[in-house]
């Protein structure tokens, strides 16, 4: 099946963190993640990541900001 990839789209990689295209072309996709942009050809892409609906990504932005908050309060407590 042909999808277009587009400037803006959420996906999520093989690990299940959502990233957002910064650009495509016919050989290449570059996406960000946690505040970084990285390359992917487009076999790679269409293999390993997976369209998310903005509704899917804003659940598992909400869960991983919950499990960064859960962290950084046993952090503080330990110390």
């Amino acid at each position: 099946m042909f999808k277009l990839i587009q400037r803006g789209q959420i996906y999520a990689d093989q690990n299940g963190w959502p990233v957002i295209i910064h650009s495509s072309t016919s050989q290449i996709v570059r996406y960000w993640r946690q505040g970084r942009i990285n390359t992917a050809s487009i076999d790679r892409f269409n293999n390993d990541f997976e369209h998310l609906d903005p509704q899917e990504a804003a659940q598992i932005r909400a869960e991983l900001e919950k499990s960064e908050h859960i962290k950084s309060l046993r952090a503080q407590r330990a110390a």
